[in-house]
């Protein structure tokens, strides 16, 4: 009786670790027959070890924020949830990169970034905005599907190119077509196509011809095909395990394998827009948080003062620290770097606006320099008058009362 038992409890356990796997392959658009391909039994049996299930728990655990962010954009995009894993593999979930190499938790390259609009210049670098970032990631990757019409196929994209991957779509499609009418060869047709796919492997051009090629031929594509005899080089090999480490990986999350995908960060974000030119670490300090902690959730600034040259610019909080910001951030003075002749210029045109709004004051008036804990309605009180009749003269925020303001009190 208990021997029945361990086989109905196998046959089950094994149909549903089966149906795991079909529903994961159905989500990403991949033919049931890839689970028969060496690279997928390969990767499989070698991501889904014990010791490599530790490892990569272990890393997991220590993104909960990041974590965070990406599953929230996958359900707010309505991806599929194999794109968790792209930055996993891509940064183990780490916030980093610089220079013109790949960059962020998604590993963008500058060109990507720049056809993304992502700033990247001196002072800035969103590729390492988690927000942001993960928004241009998740648009590059429903842009290849919008292209490919196959989930794997847009993050085959991501892994290595648009053209790379169209060129050995439209190559596998024509060789399969030609294995099963050989005497198709002569066809003139075909030769111009031959000619098309032969020109972009030479000089990288013509890629809407392979899609011509794609269009003609696409019921012939077959991803197992294509993994079967890859010697022909379609795809990158690095690219094919992409794909089957995605697959596993996904599996492996649905079986429950990786606990620490369920951990929370400690708080969420929230997005702030301070000042232009505010010194990073005086909102730290106005914040009561560790100046390191609070670079690290704002890595896409890489100077420690606020580019001037813009209004406003995003910058992440914990939410806990909301409330606070919103008390004191009149009080955070800008850092004015007088580092060129333009600047320099623009400061002296500033103060002799101010000069002139000053000799058009009126004489039974006077100025009042705005110190801190000041009010409008509490300035106006202590001169005994309203705050309609209160007058800037100078602001450095319209939207806040900052400490050094100059207001025109009429008598």
């Amino acid at each position: 009786m208990i021997k029945i038992l361990i086989i109905i409890f196998i046959f089950f356990s094994q149909t549903f670790a089966d149906e795991i796997k079909l529903k994961v392959l159905n989500d990403l658009g991949v033919n049931n027959s890839f689970l028969d391909t060496e690279i997928f039994n390969s990767t499989y049996s070698e991501y889904s070890s014990s010791s490599k299930i530790i490892y990569y728990n272990n890393i997991l655990r220590k993104s909960a924020l990041n974590m965070e962010i990406v599953k929230e954009e996958i359900e707010n995009r309505n991806l599929p949830e194999a794109m968790f894993f792209i930055p996993l593999f891509e940064s183990s979930y780490v916030n980093q990169g610089k220079g013109k190499g790949p960059g962020g938790l998604w590993q963008i390259i500058p060109q990507t970034a720049s056809n993304l609009k992502l700033r990247i210049d001196d002072s800035i670098d969103e590729r390492l905005d988690l927000l942001k970032s993960t928004n241009a990631a998740a648009t590059y990757l429903k842009k290849y599907y919008k292209t490919f019409k196959k989930w794997y196929l847009a993050i085959a994209a991501y892994n290595s190119g648009e053209g790379r991957i169209i060129s050995g779509i439209a190559r596998a499609s024509l060789d399969k077509y030609l294995e099963e009418n050989p005497t198709e060869h002569s066809n003139p047709t075909i030769k111009v196509y031959k000619k098309y796919i032969d020109d972009y492997l030479k000089n990288k051009k013509g890629m809407g011809n392979l899609y011509i090629i794609y269009e003609r031929y696409k019921d012939y594509f077959d991803f197992t095909y294509l993994v079967k005899n890859n010697h022909k080089d379609y795809f990158p090999k690095h690219t094919i395990t992409y794909i089957a480490k995605i697959i596993t990986f996904t599996i492996l999350k649905e079986k429950d394998s990786f606990s620490a995908i369920d951990k929370k960060a400690k708080y969420n974000l929230e997005i702030v827009n301070p000042p232009k030119g505010v010194q990073l670490k005086s909102i730290a300090t106005m914040l009561n948080m560790n100046y390191e902690e609070f670079k690290s959730l704002n890595k896409h600034i890489k100077k420690d003062t606020l580019p001037s040259n813009i209004k406003s610019y995003n910058i992440y909080i914990p939410h806990t620290k909301l409330d606070v910001y919103n008390q004191k951030v009149g009080n955070i003075k800008p850092t004015i770097i007088k580092n060129n002749n333009k600047e320099q210029i623009d400061n002296k045109k500033a103060t002799k606006n101010e000069a002139k709004k000053t000799s058009n004051i009126k004489q039974n008036s006077l100025i009042y320099t705005v110190k801190s804990g000041d009010t409008l309605e509490m300035i106006a009180k202590k001169n005994k008058t309203t705050t309609k009749k209160l007058k800037f003269i100078s602001r450095k925020n319209p939207k806040v009362l900052s400490i050094g303001d100059k207001i025109e009190i009429v008598q």
